[in-house]
């Protein structure tokens, strides 16, 4: 057994000593000889170019839509008044008026907590400003606010560009394109 154990070991050694001269001999390629190159030369460079300035952004002296209408009417429109609407009926760019507030409102279907994502830009009240949800069951829109589970208002449609309601606080609002 003592002779078996020898030969095992003495084999493992052999192979070892055999890998580590191929490791070895391995041959490494001559390192390139430095590439001569041609002297720098010096040129005056044309003066830069000014760039045109952008465009003013065509919604940036805009009134927003509705910006001249009455503040619409505290009360949902009955049901049976209502005009259909699907989802993708809402997705983009709207106007929010509420309060003598003025803002816009824009509503995506990116799956959010209570419904889809909406956001809203220069709001300056809070109840607007927190607006991050939107969910539509039949004709009655519901933007959401923080945590999706807050109403902030409820809207049905006079039409499909236009949609009146309340605010969680009373409030009559208007979202219109």
């Amino acid at each position: 057994m003592i002779l078996a154990g020898s030969f095992r070991v003495a084999v493992v050694v052999a192979m070892a000593l055999t890998l580590a001269a191929c490791v070895g001999n391995k041959k490494r390629p001559a390192p390139l000889p430095a590439a001569q190159t041609a002297p720098v030369q010096t040129a005056e460079l044309p003066p830069p170019t000014q760039p045109e300035p952008d465009p003013p952004a065509p919604i940036a002296d805009e009134p927003l839509p509705g910006a001249g209408d009455p503040e619409p009417a505290a009360t949902l429109p009955p049901a049976s008044e209502s005009v259909a609407v699907g989802r993708t009926d809402l997705l983009g760019g709207w106007a929010i008026a509420s309060g003598g507030e003025r803002c816009q409102l824009f509503m995506s279907l990116t799956t959010w907590t209570g419904g889809y994502r909406a956001s809203t830009r220069g709001c300056s009240g809070p109840q607007l400003a927190g607006i991050s949800a939107w969910d539509l069951s039949g004709n009655t829109v519901t933007l959401k606010g923080g945590d999706g589970a807050a109403v902030v208002a409820t809207l049905r449609a006079a039409s499909k560009q236009d949609f009146n309601g309340t605010t969680s606080s009373g409030s009559a609002i208007t979202v219109s394109r």
